[in-house]
C-alpha cells in the first residue's frame, strides 16, 4: 500500500477494496470528512452498527485501548469501523511504537481511519509523522486532501448544479467561489440554496449577488470600490459590519493592501506598455486573472504618487497593528480615512 489521491481512493471504497488502516489528513476538511462517511457507510452493516462503529475524538482514550479494541472480532459482520479523530499520535513515541507494532500485524476485520482534521500533519518536515505514515503505508492508505484551486471548485460547482438539473457557467462559477471563498463545503451550501431558489434554472451573477454571503475578501473589495468610488457613507458602513462581525483587523488590511498592491502594478505595467496577460503571468496570476481586469480598470482612479503613497499608509498601519496596543479597529478606521483622502485629493 502507499499514499493514493482522491479518486484512487473513491474508486477503492467504491469497488469494496477496502485497507485494514487509513490516515486522512490536509487542509480540505469538507472532503475527509465527506470520504469518512462513504467509508462507514460502506463498511458497516446498519443493522449491527451500534456494535461494531467506535468512535475515539482526540486523547480521551489511551492509544492502547483503541487498538485493543481494534484487535477485537466484529459482531454478526465482516468488519468493524474505528474512528480515530485528531488523536496526537505525533505526541507519544510509545504511541508510534505501538502503532508500528499493529501495522505489523493488523486486524482484517478491523478498518482503522486516522482523521486528522484540527492538528496539522507534516509528513516532509517532521520525522515523527513522517514514522506515522510510513507505518501506515505498509499495510493502509495515506490521502492528503490538499486545497483544491479555484478553478478545480469552479469546475465540481459547474458538476453539482448540473447534477441538481440547474445551469450554472464556468466564468458564472469561478465569480461564485470569488464571492464566497474557496471552502468547498462553504461552496457547496451556497450552491445547494441557489439551485433552491432558480429551481432548476440558471444561476447568474444576479442570483450570487443576490444570495450568496460573502467571504472577507469580496466584502473587503466592496470596501475597496467604495474607497475609490470617494463614496465615504459606503465604505465606513462596509468596516462597520466587518468590526461588528469580528473580522481580524489584520486580515481586513491585508486584503485591501493586496487591492492597491495589484493596482500599482497594473499602473507600472500600463505606463511601460505592457499588457494584462503579460501582467497575469510575470506575476503569477494563475487562474486569478480577473483581479488584474479589475486592477486595470481601479488603478485610472488614482495617480502612480497616489497609489505609492497608498501604500505607504497600508504598510504604517501593518506595523502599527502587529507592533502596539493600540485599538486595531481605530487603526484601521484611520488608514480607511487617509485612503478616502488620497482619492478625494
Amino acid at each position: 500500500m502507499a499514499k493514493i489521491g482522491e479518486t484512487e481512493l473513491k474508486n477503492r471504497i467504491k469497488s469494496g477494496d477496502f485497507s485494514p488502516i487509513y490516515m486522512l489528513c490536509g487542509e480540505e476538511s469538507y472532503l475527509k470528512e465527506h470520504y469518512v462517511s462513504k467509508l462507514k457507510s460502506k463498511i458497516l452493516d446498519p443493522a449491527f452498527a451500534d456494535f461494531n462503529f467506535h468512535q475515539y475524538d482526540s486523547n480521551k482514550v489511551p492509544f492502547s485501548d483503541i487498538l485493543n479494541d481494534a484487535d477485537m472480532m466484529p459482531v454478526m459482520s465482516s468488519h468493524s469501523f474505528l474512528l480515530v479523530h485528531d488523536y496526537p499520535l505525533n505526541k507519544s513515541k510509545d504511541d508510534i511504537e505501538l502503532l508500528k507494532k499493529y501495522c505489523a500485524d493488523p486486524n482484517e476485520s478491523a478498518i482503522i481511519v486516522l482523521w486528522f482534521d484540527n492538528i496539522e500533519v507534516d509528513t516532509k518536515k517532521d520525522s515523527k509523522w513522517k514514522n506515522i505514515e510510513s507505518a501506515v503505508d505498509k499495510v493502509g492508505v495515506c490521502v492528503d486532501f490538499e486545497k483544491r484551486s479555484e478553478r478545480d471548485l469552479a469546475r465540481l460547482a459547474v458538476a453539482k448544479a448540473k447534477k441538481a438539473s440547474c445551469i450554472l457557467s464556468s466564468n458564472d462559477a469561478m465569480y461564485l467561489v470569488s464571492v464566497v471563498g474557496n471552502d468547498i463545503k462553504t461552496v457547496f451550501n451556497e450552491l445547494d440554496k441557489m439551485c433552491c431558489y432558480v429551481n432548476g434554472g440558471e444561476i447568474n451573477r444576479e442570483v450570487i449577488d443576490l444570495l450568496a454571503v460573502k467571504c472577507l475578501q469580496a466584502r473587503v473589495f466592496d470596501l475597496s470600490k467604495f474607497i475609490l468610488a470617494g463614496n465615504s457613507d459606503g465604505a465606513y458602513e462596509v468596516l462597520r459590519a466587518m468590526f461588528a462581525q469580528k473580522e481580524n483587523p489584520i486580515s481586513v488590511l491585508s486584503v485591501i493592501s493586496s487591492c492597491y498592491i495589484d493596482m500599482y502594478r497594473a499602473k507600472c505595467a500600463l505606463a511601460s506598455g505592457e499588457g494584462e496577460a503579460s501582467l497575469a503571468k510575470y506575476f503569477n496570476y494563475g487562474n486569478r486573472k480577473w483581479l488584474i481586469t479589475n486592477a486595470v480598470r481601479d488603478s485610472k482612479k488614482l495617480s502612480l504618487a497616489n497609489l505609492r503613497d497608498a501604500i505607504d499608509v497600508l504598510s504604517k498601519t501593518d506595523e502599527m497593528l502587529k507592533s502596539t496596543s493600540l485599538n486595531p479597529n481605530l487603526l484601521l478606521e484611520e488608514a480607511v480615512t487617509k485612503l478616502l483622502m488620497l482619492r478625494n485629493g
